[in-house]
């Protein structure tokens, strides 16, 4: 494991990304789905033109979709590191620790895009119907 060795910052958060696994992309893709709908709605906002509501709820499932594949991903890792620890037979706790630590990544990753997504909805929710009740 490169991450006790990677740098603070960018650096570990770049490792925690690689180390973290697959899902870490299906993650991430809905983080990048939820800020492009962000902005789209804040250029509507910006133009002055009618802004839609619908595609405001999007905002919020990515948020949560990132969240429970975050959940999700870690309790695949749990099971195929308990599987791996009963086939093996004699596994040193650091091992068994490194993994735990290891399956905590996509979920934490999931939370940050979750709090984002909630972030940016609420406060694109409440512009939007202060200015519709203008």
């Amino acid at each position: 494991m490169d991450l006790d060795k990677a740098d603070t910052g960018f650096g570990y958060m770049l490792e925690a990304y690689k180390i973290g696994g697959p899902y870490m992309h299906v993650i991430t893709i809905l983080g990048i789905l939820m800020l492009a709908i962000s902005v789209g709605k804040i250029a509507e906002l910006v133009k002055k033109t009618p802004v839609n509501l619908k595609w405001l709820d999007l905002i919020r499932m990515a948020g949560l979709v990132a969240l429970a594949v975050g959940f999700m991903s870690q309790i695949i890792g749990i099971v195929q590191a308990l599987e791996a620890i009963r086939e093996a037979g004699d596994i040193s706790p650091q091992l068994v620790m490194a993994g735990a630590t290891i399956s905590f990544y996509a979920p934490i990753w999931g939370f940050m895009v979750f709090i984002f997504s909630m972030l940016f909805y609420f406060i694109l929710k409440e512009i939007i119907t202060s200015k519709r009740s203008d």
